[in-house]
């Protein structure tokens, strides 16, 4: 499994996002390592809690800055992480009950972070740069 790391290519250049994009990758990279080291099920079902916990709480902040600077791509957005949250809720339930964390799961959830941010995230961020010009 490769490693899951920030760079300069995930940067929107908008603070508060960035660093809240370096702590979901974060996440996703403790998950990585749990599963790779076998540290146990408490381990990765507490990081997929988090997870959970940490997307809702990121994605209402993305939301709430798009609604504020009127991005006319808030609808589509909100869809996106609706499906993700959806996604990572059903990843952690099907866990729960006795499937394991496989790579092609830890892939899908680099694989949508990386193309959310590197391309869905960028639109609005340009938005709101053009915006402030």
């Amino acid at each position: 499994m490769s490693i899951f790391e920030w760079d300069d290519s995930f940067a929107l250049n908008i603070p508060d996002i960035d660093e809240q994009h370096q702590r979901l990758i974060s996440m996703i990279s403790d998950l990585e390592a749990a599963v790779r080291e076998g540290t146990g099920g408490l381990i990765i079902s507490y990081v997929l809690q988090e997870l959970i916990r940490y997307i809702a709480i990121h994605f209402e902040d993305e939301e709430r800055l798009m609604l504020t600077h009127g991005f006319p791509g808030l609808g589509g957005h909100r869809q996106e992480h609706d499906f993700f949250v959806s996604r990572v809720k059903h990843i952690k339930e099907n866990f729960r009950d006795g499937d394991i964390m496989s790579k092609e799961t830890l892939d899908f959830l680099k694989e949508w972070i990386s193309c959310h941010i590197k391309g869905t995230d960028q639109i609005y961020a340009a938005f709101i740069k053009a915006e402030n010009r």
